[in-house]
């Protein structure tokens, strides 16, 4: 399934989905453990999960404390639809990450959404503060990808979702995070926005939104919608 390219986080994924993944550039990288941590989450992009999973699994060797390798197993582990996997590293960034981690926030979403955040996990620790809840004032995005004749049961087919502000209050919104075509999206504040969906470097949604406060904002990118061909993502190609 997940659900962090930069995957607060922007569109966080339902059942089949996948948690965000932070884009983190590899030359950023200060250490070894961030290095590899970085590279695993270029790879996630990429659509290579299980280079990546080994990127992370070496981070996490190198620092058993770090939250960001864990996400990003979960993540890896979500994209490949190897959910008992992906709730157990989740489950392991409630346990220890800051509750107002963009990691924490969206590992509980994702656990949410699959029916897998048990009564003990919303409290993880009795001396953990409660996280901040979500403002009623904000809205949120909502919406799937559809391309004909594929999900992702059918074909595996990854590409990046970018979420820019287009207005001066929404101009720092700057998100992105790894997407696969019949997977779902949501969670932004309210604003105007550009959704921007790119694979292998064409770009196959480019659309302007306004997210109302308090609302829920409906916005499915289908190919109709999309400059490409249908014949561009085929079931067997």
């Amino acid at each position: 399934m997940r659900p962090i390219l930069l995957l607060a986080a922007v569109l966080a994924l339902a059942a089949c989905l996948q948690a965000p993944v932070p884009s983190a550039p590899v030359e950023a990288a200060t250490s070894a453990t961030d290095r590899l941590k970085a590279e695993g989450d270029v790879l996630v992009a990429a659509g290579k999960y299980l280079e990546a999973i080994e990127k992370y699994r070496e981070a996490a060797v190198l620092d058993g404390a770090a939250v960001g390798p864990r996400f990003g197993l979960g993540t890896a582990y979500s994209f490949l639809d190897k959910r008992p996997e992906a709730i157990a590293q989740f489950r392991w960034v409630l346990d220890r990450a800051d509750p107002g981690s963009t990691e924490y926030q969206e590992a509980r979403r994702w656990l949410l959404r699959v029916g897998a955040l048990a009564d003990s996990a919303t409290v993880a620790d009795a001396n953990r503060p409660e996280p901040t809840r979500a403002d009623p004032s904000l809205g949120h995005l909502i919406g799937k990808t559809q391309w004909p004749e594929i999900t992702p049961q059918r074909r595996l087919i990854s590409g990046n979702l970018a979420l820019t502000g287009d207005e001066p209050v929404t101009q720092d919104v700057k998100r992105t995070r790894a997407f696969r075509l019949g997977d779902v999206y949501e969670d932004v504040p309210p604003g105007r926005y550009r959704v921007i969906a790119t694979i292998d470097g064409a770009t196959v949604w480019d659309e302007k939104v306004t997210v109302e406060a308090g609302k829920d904002t409906a916005l499915d990118l289908t190919q109709a919608a999309s400059p490409l061909p249908p014949g561009r993502f085929t079931p067997g190609t």
